[in-house]
């Protein structure tokens, strides 16, 4: 199966599935997918804090448990399997000097992934947002290469400059916003990237195969950043197969936390929770049984407490409070609802990984249609990062 009929086969069992994955539990429980299989909403919901902290902790056995109450889910995974192309590679260990531990997993694995010698003709590797271009710093060092670190902030560019002069022989940075500014890529040029974010690898893949350059290498993430409506295709493949998906079912394909830690896991369930007790005292002011969109608030309002978080949702929302409002009933009710919520979402959150590879299928396909080979790989386990999708590709012409 080519990667067309991949996709092709993919959309249709996600329109299958789509009362599964279309709607959030968030803002409303009442799923139509429960009224059609109220064997698995039972299960879900009577899961034990151990039982679900074990299915949302991994992705097989939340696989296992839906393809027990969903028939043909399992033809559903049967369209995710990817190649594993996880091989060691010989760093110096002193690149990873003032990198993250587990940023400095992700760029092993990540060059693990990519040819171990330069292709013939490339003579500068180009990593496309780079920030200070550990990644661009480990791969030109590696493969004996000059260095182009594109990057929007000037202090990141200087301080990626002073960081490549002891591994490259030339480094050079150019400081653009690569959204508001064009860029011209090379045919002496590999052009990398891990983890630019929504509109950074699509920008990326629009100006690479317009441009000269051979070879292409990344790793794409955060697919619905700087979306302003429903997710616009770009492959003619996926204009024609297009599952319209809003940006917050564009969020889903992206929703874990495999790599956060407790602390952090610990927040966002907090202020989630606020978040629903505010849900149910605008539903109660206005009148309204509908969810209304509140703004992101900073993890710091944690400390401030459940009552000004909601006071400050719901200024921000322009929705009086009484003074006399009494907090405590609102939040009992959203302890009960957040739990049921996470339950909830387990199922939803099966169709991630489908939903994810519909996203980069759509990006494989945008390559092939402009005359390129591409290779679609995973490069490192998902502990290391869920986003472990890895796009190569080669123009034809430079084969």
């Amino acid at each position: 199966m080519n990667h067309a009929q991949q996709f092709v086969a993919l959309t249709k069992q996600l329109l299958e599935f789509q009362d599964f994955w279309r709607d959030s539990p968030f803002y409303n429980p009442d799923m139509v997918w429960r009224k059609h299989y109220p064997e698995l909403s039972k299960q879900v919901l009577q899961l034990s804090e151990k039982a679900f902290n074990d299915i949302d902790n991994s992705a097989e056995k939340l696989h296992q448990f839906l393809a027990n109450y969903i028939p043909h889910y399992g033809d559903m995974l049967a369209l995710l399997n990817v190649a594993q192309n996880i091989h060691p590679v010989e760093l110096n260990k002193h690149l990873a000097t003032g990198v993250s531990g587990r940023k400095w997993s992700q760029i092993f694995a990540f060059i693990g992934a990519l040819p171990e010698k330069a292709a013939p003709g490339v003579s500068t590797v180009v990593d496309w947002c780079s920030g200070k271009a550990h990644l661009g710093r480990a791969v030109a060092h590696h493969w004996q290469r000059d260095l182009h670190g594109i990057e929007m902030q000037s202090q990141l560019c200087d301080d990626g400059s002073a960081l490549a002069a002891p591994w490259v022989n030339k480094a050079h940075f150019s400081c653009k916003d690569v959204l508001a500014e064009s860029h011209d890529f090379h045919s002496h040029e590999h052009v990398i990237a891990l983890h630019a974010c929504g509109d950074l690898h699509r920008t990326l893949l629009r100006q690479w195969r317009a441009s000269n350059s051979p070879y292409l290498s990344f790793a794409p993430c955060c697919y619905h950043q700087w979306l302003h409506g429903d997710y616009e295709p770009l492959s003619a493949i996926a204009a024609d197969n297009n599952l319209n998906l809003s940006k917050n079912q564009v969020r889903l394909a992206v929703q874990e936390m495999v790599t956060s830690s407790p602390r952090v896991c610990k927040q966002v369930s907090t202020l989630s929770e606020w978040r629903m007790a505010f849900d149910l005292i605008q539903r109660d002011i206005t009148g309204k049984d509908e969810y209304r969109s509140t703004p992101s608030l900073p993890y710091s309002y944690i400390a401030r407490g459940p009552e000004v978080t909601i006071r400050t949702l719901a200024e921000k929302c322009n929705i009086p409070l009484p003074p006399d409002i009494n907090f405590a009933p609102f939040l009992q009710q959203a302890e009960v609802r957040y739990r049921e919520f996470r339950r909830l979402q387990l199922v939803s959150q099966g169709f991630r990984r489908a939903l994810e590879m519909w996203l980069v299928l759509d990006l494989v396909l945008f390559l092939e249609e402009g005359g390129c080979d591409v290779h679609l790989t995973r490069f490192c386990p998902r502990e290391i990062t869920p986003r472990n999708l890895h796009i190569n590709a080669i123009r034809n012409n430079a084969c």
